[in-house]
């Protein structure tokens, strides 16, 4: 439960401003080793600042009890060297040309196919199952399913 999907990655040695706020209920964005707490408070805007002088991976965790979920919300902050932050940056927005790419192009229904069968492979298999028989109760079956294969809503 300490790891995310993707940690948020600063530069060394730079001030960072942090904007803060919630989409739901008040969570308390806290991670120890910058010495920054900040309520994320919906409708609200909090700032903080730091400056990291070490790189490495640091932790931290919401600070508030908000919910059921709240065992669920670690905070990872990677921060690297400039130039391993720059490749990083780099990399990134080589991503974001190459989705700006794929979101203007024209599939074709193979195409489509191809793409769908890869995500479901690596996203969707581990529940739902290779044949899309699912786990039922907790995971439904997408195998003659009339949500998953009836006529569009």
């Amino acid at each position: 439960l300490l790891e995310v999907d993707k940690p948020l990655v600063l530069p060394v040695d730079a001030k960072v401003r942090f904007l803060v706020t919630s989409a739901d209920v008040i969570h308390s964005w806290w991670v120890p080793a910058f010495a920054v707490k900040r309520d994320a408070i919906p409708g609200f805007v909090n700032e903080a600042w730091t400056r990291v002088d070490k790189p490495g991976l640091y932790r931290g965790q919401c600070a508030e009890l908000c919910g059921k979920d709240h065992g669920f919300m670690p905070i990872v902050v990677e921060v690297k060297s400039k130039p391993d932050y720059e490749k990083w940056l780099g990399e990134r927005k080589a991503e974001a040309a190459q989705l700006k790419e794929l979101t203007s192009k024209e599939w074709t229904l193979d195409e489509l196919k191809e793409r769908g069968d890869k995500i479901y492979h690596t996203t969707c298999v581990a529940c739902h199952q290779a044949e899309g028989q699912g786990l039922p109760p907790m995971f439904p079956a997408l195998k003659g399913s009339k949500i998953a294969t009836g006529p569009k809503a």
